[in-house]
């Protein structure tokens, strides 16, 4: 073993092979921080340079872009609160928080440290794993990929405090736009509505670009505010300060690194869903165990430290199954095997008997690597961090043409441009009522593994696989548990429950009727397929059907008796024998209500009046700033339409500067009109130029209908 990891050193010494693993590292980045874009389509156009290339140069310049996207794609989760990969998804949930005080050094230091020593210990695993791989990732087979994702699901609901009804609800959403496509078991088509480019299914890209970056722009466009307002002395000494306090978080909390990194390592082996899930599972987890877990989600370094430790570490662990079983865990293996075979490698067992020293150079490239983009990152923080204090509206169109394109080249398609924005609504209701984002995520991209391998399970095992599979056991047994300790906790609770009235008394339930109305229509439409088609969709509809029901009654409660001060109150006064009587006395549930000499109709809508002043009828009237603000925030989603359709109409290359310089114009982002002029031909040249090159660099030839 020690000769091998010695010689899978001495492997890397050339300098064309350093020279490629830094050119790919540094690519890795640039691509991790650009939301959507994605680090599998820039490997894929590193397909045809690999025949030209050594097995080992090939695997340094592949390996090391993987490696140095992983804490860059947390920079933006934690200063936008865009992840720019959706596994960064449980970055945003304590790194943006801290971003908004004003610790985004300090967020960005523990993140790129806990990145760094989570894939270190992951590869001091990887050395242990590599002499008993085959056995290992043998232990997964149907029954416990299911179990698995299901355990996935369960998990999501421990972070936050969002109710368990949401989260179920929110992951069978993603599960139902998951089916949408053919079923690969039948060859049924199903959900499309005889449209052609639903065939292929609902893309990650698009739906992570429209719930993530649309969504946290129009937010921040209809707030008119950046991220955060510290000032400009915070770039300098403070926040040097705050990396350094970063740092010494982490090293200090090792153990939380030390967990994570080991748990990643584990679903890493896991083919298929490992390498997506990790995070997730990773942040759910170090909830569970921590002692501050109240505070997981407010931005405290424990919740962060958990998602960041895990994000390089399972791509370590993901090697194993690549190579010793040709079985890869995420759509970035899918292109390193696919280099592997161009290569005229065969992954499997037989590469590591044929040679035994290649897995431990990949261990080297991920380390080296790793290495290398966290401290670049973090040397390059102070600059980067600057982008939270640039208010929303100026950042709108440079992040949202971005987004469109990045859904464009996802399937080379305009359907990927339609779905961002579809999912940019979605995101906004989807935010603003408390669901769960990353349960949604994870039944979206895991839905069709959870399809596949729960109609294998049915037809190899049966109910059998109870007996059969022990490990399966144990992640339903944990679900199980998991499920009714949260429900035992959110019933005795007084602080988890909801405090008696909506924050959006009348979109709530219109959304949960939403909800109902659609997994209804979801179910039946389900059911006319054939069985081996249909029967898993319909299932899942049912789950979303009860859940949505059980949340329509819950939240047409609660709006109703927010309602009951105003209803008692105005039927006290229908019913007294003496107009203009004083009703002081006699509205005990609305304190300070009472009349003097005001009588009939008027006097009930001056009765009205007060009440809402005092707030007890908020379920009645929208607050002014709160109706201004979903102005703001409907005319944002209004742009991004109108960025979608001008690249509909004339084009990326020209749609998208006409647009931005429209919108400079518009929004009244500067005072001044020449200042606005100014900002409007700046922003189309950087936009027109961003598009041009992009299609330049990947080859597409889209010139709008018109």
């Amino acid at each position: 073993m020690i000769q091998h990891l010695v010689h899978g050193l001495s492997a890397l010494a050339s300098p064309t092979t350093i020279l490629l693993l830094v050119v790919g590292m540094l690519i890795g980045m640039l691509v991790g921080m650009l939301p959507g874009l994605g680090v599998v389509l820039v490997l894929s156009l590193m397909l045809p340079f690999v025949r030209h290339l050594s097995v080992v140069t090939a695997i340094a310049m592949m390996l090391a872009t993987q490696a140095g996207s992983y804490f860059s794609a947390s920079i933006t989760a934690i200063l936008l609160n865009t992840p720019g990969s959706p596994e960064s998804f449980p970055t945003t949930l304590d790194g943006f928080p801290m971003a908004q005080r004003g610790e985004a050094g300090r967020a960005l230091a523990i993140s790129a440290t806990s990145t760094l020593l989570g894939g270190l210990i992951a590869c001091v695993a990887l050395i242990g794993l590599l002499q008993v791989a085959g056995p290992i990732a043998a232990l997964f087979h149907p029954p416990e990929y299911v179990t698995i994702i299901i355990l996935a699901l369960v998990l999501i609901a421990q972070t936050g405090v969002i109710p368990l009804s949401k989260v179920l609800l929110s992951g069978a959403i993603g599960l139902m736009l998951s089916f949408v496509g053919s079923d690969p078991v039948s060859g049924v088509e199903r959900f499309t509505f005889g449209l052609p480019t639903l065939f292929s299914g609902i893309g990650i890209v698009p739906f992570s670009l429209g719930v993530f970056a649309v969504t946290q722009m129009v937010s921040m466009f209809g707030t008119n505010r950046a991220v955060t307002s510290f000032d400009r002395g915070a770039l300098g000494g403070e926040f040097g300060g705050q990396v350094r306090r970063g740092v010494s978080d982490t090293f200090r909390l090792w153990y939380h690194v030390a967990r994570s990194a080991v748990l990643a390592v584990l679903l890493g082996l896991v083919p298929g869903i490992g390498g997506f899930t990790a995070n997730f599972i990773s942040y759910g987890f170090g909830q569970q165990v921590s002692k501050n877990r109240k505070d997981f989600g407010t931005g405290v370094p424990e919740g962060l430290i958990a998602a960041e430790g895990s994000s390089l570490a399972k791509e370590v662990g993901s090697l194993i199954p690549a190579v010793a079983l040709g079985l890869p865990s995420g759509l970035g293996m899918v292109i390193f095997l696919a280099a592997l075979t161009i290569l005229g490698l065969e992954p499997g067992p037989t590469l590591l008997t044929s040679t035994p020293s290649l897995p431990y150079t990949m261990m080297w490239v991920m380390a080296v690597a790793g290495t290398l983009s966290c401290i670049v990152g973090l040397l390059l923080a102070p600059r980067l961090s600057r982008i939270t204090a640039v208010r929303g509206p100026l950042m709108f169109p440079f992040i949202v043409a971005l987004a469109v394109l990045g859904s464009y080249a996802n399937a080379v398609t305009m359907t990927g441009v339609v779905e961002v924005v579809v999912f940019g609504v979605l995101g906004l209701f989807i935010r603003k009522l408390g669901y769960s984002v990353a349960a949604m995520a994870i039944g979206l991209v895991l839905g069709g593994t959870f399809d596949d391998n729960l109609h294998l399970t049915g037809t190899i095992y049966g109910w059998s696989f109870v007996t059969r599979s022990p490990l399966a056991d144990v992640f339903i047994f944990i679900s199980v548990a998991l499920i009714v300790a949260t429900a035992f906790r959110w019933r005795r609770n007084p602080a988890s429950q909801r405090s008696g009235r909506l924050e959006h008394p009348v979109l709530e339930p219109v959304f949960d009727a939403a909800l109902l109305v659609v997994s209804v229509a979801y179910v039946l439409v389900a059911l006319g397929y054939p069985p081996a088609a249909g029967t898993v969709p319909a299932v899942v509809g049912a789950v979303a059907v009860a859940m949505s029901a059980f949340r329509l009654l819950r939240d047409g409660r609660t709006w109703w008796h927010s309602r009951m001060p105003i209803v008692e109150a105005v039927r006290s006064l229908s019913e007294s024998p003496l107009p203009g009587a004083s009703l002081a006395g006699r509205t005990g549930s609305v304190p300070g209500a009472e009349f003097d000499g005001r009588d009939g109709a008027v006097g009930e809508v001056l009765l009205a009046e007060e009440l809402t002043e005092q707030g007890t009828t908020e379920a009645l009237e929208i607050p002014e700033d709160r109706r201004r603000l979903h102005l703001r925030e409907f005319a944002g989603l209004a742009w991004t339409a109108s960025f979608a359709l001008s690249a509909y109409l004339f084009g990326f290359e020209v749609g998208i500067p006409l647009v931005s310089a429209a919108y400079c114009m518009a929004t009244r982002t500067f005072p001044t009109l020449p200042r606005r002029a100014v900002f409007a031909v700046a922003t189309a040249l950087v936009t027109g130029a961003i598009a041009v090159e992009f299609f330049q660099l990947f080859h597409f030839t889209y010139s709008g209908v018109l």
